[in-house]
């Protein structure tokens, strides 16, 4: 009699140590999974962050009278002649929710970029062949899409770094960032 309590209670112990192994293995996983995502995602907001502060920057003072164009030349060329390596590792860590806001917050910075070079190469010029055009405007506009980009990033990398392994990560993400595009009233995608 006592032989079969032991046995069941062996049973049951190896059962216990096998489900702690598989908690440890999906915690370690996890882990694993985090600390790079944290990397890429940090380095690339930290990057399109200079970036925005570079085009409201410029913004500033290509509006000073006068216009300082040769400060602004040279603070808009620092970052446009860094290519982004930044932008390449949030691609390659994923997942593809992140990666697409990523995208679409290098998009909302490149075009502040082009309307503030066209400012740059145009400026008053433009008004005699196309009418006034308030590049300021359109500029201050450019930065506060990329600034909602930024933010959007900035949700779903957090989002995805703290997924802990417990279920298949595809499901999750699309399940944390369904959620996280509707509070944000974006599509979400099918």
């Amino acid at each position: 009699m006592s032989g079969f309590f032991s046995r069941s209670q062996t049973a049951l112990q190896l059962a216990a140590q096998q489900q702690q192994a598989e908690r440890q293995i999906r915690a370690d996983l996890a882990t694993q999974m985090r600390e790079p995502r944290r990397q890429a995602y940090a380095s690339y907001a930290a990057e399109a962050s200079q970036q925005a502060d570079a085009l409201l920057w410029t913004c500033h003072a290509l509006s000073h009278e006068p216009p300082r164009r040769e400060a602004a030349v040279e603070h808009l060329d620092a970052f446009m002649q860094r290519g982004s390596t930044a932008y390449e590792g949030v691609l390659l860590e994923g997942p593809e929710e992140v990666a697409l806001a990523a995208s679409e917050l290098s998009g909302a910075i490149a075009q502040g970029t082009v309307i503030a070079a066209t400012w740059l190469e145009q400026g008053d010029e433009s008004a005699a062949r196309t009418g006034p055009r308030d590049f300021a405007t359109e500029l201050r506009e450019a930065h506060e899409v990329a600034q909602k980009a930024l933010r959007d990033f900035r949700f779903l990398a957090m989002d995805a770094i703290r997924a802990d392994g417990g279920h298949p990560e595809a499901e999750q993400a699309r399940a944390r960032t369904a959620a996280l595009r509707e509070a944000l009233g974006r599509p979400t995608w099918g």
